[in-house]
């Protein structure tokens, strides 16, 4: 029996797939102009797009250094010495925050899976290479129904403290008896190292038998196949079909609303998962 969902967030659950990308890009652009790079040597946006999509899957530090070296390491390796990647992550935020009300939505079948979920006593656990208030922002932005859209913006209150909030509200109204989340401020190792799963299997109380891996990118499959659990791969957000099928995952779908359908299948034999 499945008892538990575990899922990646961005590109998953929520549609931050354009925020991220232009983000990162209006971040990147406006700090090259400052270190002097010239502006013929400053990709356009759909330029950067094509290798932005290669770099996701880690922390925003991490994408950011992957990009720039892909762009800039054959051609233009001077330009890397003038940027200082804890410098240009710190930047990002401000600029994500202003962006999120455009840019950030629900995947469809997001609000029908997680009151599925709750009536049928199947428990939700997140990993994400992304911290807590980016969680508290998407979500809180992707379901006006939880009343907490404007929680990200209210940081005199600790964060610890408005994660928690975040937390027992979902539970409260999707009536979930455990809603757990692992950010990349819990582990000493993102995706692709299981760690993350490891402490939401924890978490949720569960063995590898009775849950599930969801994920869009094919890091998501790597981390599930080191954790040892079976993984569905989602299409709507940065990985192809066939990249999160040769990752490891058992199917493909490309609607959060059919997820419980497979997971029912499953759980009354008429058509294993595994």
């Amino acid at each position: 029996m499945i008892k538990a969902i575990i899922s990646d967030a961005d590109g998953t659950f929520v549609n931050t797939v354009y925020l991220i990308r232009h983000g990162q890009y209006e971040t990147t652009v406006t700090y090259l102009k400052e270190k002097g790079i010239p502006p013929h040597d400053i990709p356009p946006y759909e330029f950067y797009e094509s290798f932005i999509n290669k770099s996701v899957g880690g922390p925003t530090r991490e994408t950011f250094k992957k990009t720039l070296e892909l762009l800039f390491s054959d051609v233009q390796e001077n330009h890397l010495s003038k940027i200082n990647f804890d410098e240009l992550d710190n930047r990002l935020a401000p600029v994500q925050d202003h962006l999120a009300p455009l840019y950030v939505h629900p995947f469809h079948g997001l609000t029908e899976l997680f009151t599925w979920t709750g009536k049928n006593a199947i428990n939700i656990g997140i990993f994400t290479s992304g911290n807590r208030r980016m969680i508290i922002r998407n979500f809180g932005i992707s379901l006006p129904v939880l009343g907490y859209m404007d929680l990200f913006h209210l940081d005199s209150i600790p964060i610890k403290i408005r994660f928690q909030a975040f937390i027992e509200r979902i539970k409260a109204v999707y009536g979930m008896s455990k809603f757990a989340v692992v950010t990349c401020e819990d582990v000493t190792k993102t995706k692709p190292d299981p760690e993350g799963i490891l402490k939401l299997m924890d978490m949720l109380m569960v063995t590898s038998e009775e849950v599930i891996l969801l994920g869009d990118h094919p890091v998501d499959m790597a981390a599930a196949k080191a954790a040892n659990i079976h993984s569905v791969g989602i299409s709507h957000g940065f990985g192809t079909p066939a990249d999160l099928k040769e990752a490891g995952a058992l199917r493909i779908i490309d609607d959060l609303a059919l997820l419980p359908k497979l997971i029912e299948l499953h759980n009354n034999d008429e058509y294993p998962l595994f």
